[in-house]
């Protein structure tokens, strides 16, 4: 069985090459994914289906996206990892940021594991 660290970097890595299949290949069906800004937005959902949805949708919006684990610390069954994103949006976002303008944020996802696959990441940025 895959450990966490390394499903957690092969999610990462498919997120990068916007292998949207390949970061459902990595998630139980009834994952938990939940994204907190400290802009005040916030999203929750759950499933495959509503994951793929918005990992379509954010790779679109962006030209170009890098995910960068600066560092991971697991156990058994979950993982703490402090990340960078750096990317260029690829039309207005409703943050504020606008086309053609970099983003670089330093953030925290959290991941828990069930039966060998990520059933719950939690985003701060």
């Amino acid at each position: 069985m895959e450990s966490l660290e390394s499903l957690v970097e092969r999610y990462v890595e498919c997120y990068n090459r916007v292998d949207v299949e390949g970061m459902l290949e990595c998630v139980t069906d009834d994952v938990e994914f939940e994204n907190i800004s400290n802009s005040g937005q916030s999203m929750q959902l759950q499933g495959k289906e509503a994951l793929a949805q918005v990992a379509s949708a954010s790779s679109q919006a962006f030209s170009f996206r890098r995910q960068r684990v600066l560092s991971l610390v697991c156990t058994e069954d979950k993982a703490a990892a402090e990340v960078q994103f750096k990317g260029i949006a690829a039309l207005d976002l409703p943050n504020g940021v606008m086309q053609g303008q970099s983003v670089d944020i330093r953030g925290a996802s959290f991941f828990e594991a069930r039966d060998g696959l990520i059933s719950r990441i939690v985003d701060y940025s």
